[in-house]
């Protein structure tokens, strides 16, 4: 029996190259609000991880694997335009987006309580990283101060402006998903 074409012959199907461009267009509009909105205006304390919102919700819709791919691609944006200084990012975004996609798989339904839960959960692993960042690098920064002027508003702006992301990305992952997912 012949095929007309093999097995893993077009490297990137249709579907797949939808999906490229979707995700990277969520995650690059997410980077550049992130970095060149939030920091420019005032009224705001802390620049929310928009990011992290956008690798959750992608996660948790499309899997695992989706989380980390984008999860390592959305820590290359954050250090390519600045907005990460000297934080491990592709890592942390990586290992999160592909263990809070397995969690979304196992434990729960793919809706807005569970994504507030990740969400949260996501925030505090990233204002963990940004103290040990900030522990590590600023010897002379007092922890308290960090913690009141830096890490918490940080927390309280990421669950706070992500909601947005939660129904973006269920918008972009909709076309590829079977109809039984939905």
């Amino acid at each position: 029996m012949k095929f007309k074409e093999q097995p893993r012959e077009r490297f990137f199907s249709k579907r797949t190259l939808g999906k490229i461009i979707l995700f990277g267009l969520l995650l690059f509009g997410s980077a550049t609000v992130q970095t060149s909105f939030f920091p420019a205006v005032s009224i705001f304390p802390a620049s929310p991880d928009l990011l992290l919102s956008a690798v959750i919700g992608l996660a948790l819709f499309d899997g695992e694997r989706t989380g980390a791919v984008c999860g390592t691609a959305a820590g290359l944006l954050a250090v390519a335009l600045g907005g990460a200084g000297t934080a491990p990012l592709p890592v942390f975004y990586m290992l999160t987006g592909y263990f809070l996609g397995i969690f979304a798989r196992v434990n729960f339904k793919k809706n807005l309580l569970s994504w507030l839960i990740y969400i949260s959960l996501g925030a505090v692993a990233r204002a963990m990283l940004s103290l040990l960042v900030i522990v590590v690098t600023e010897q002379g920064m007092n922890l308290f101060t960090a913690f009141t002027r830096i890490i918490l508003p940080e927390l309280l702006m990421t669950v706070a402006f992500s909601l947005p992301n939660y129904f973006l990305a269920r918008l972009v992952v909709m076309p590829f998903q079977k109809k039984d997912e939905v």
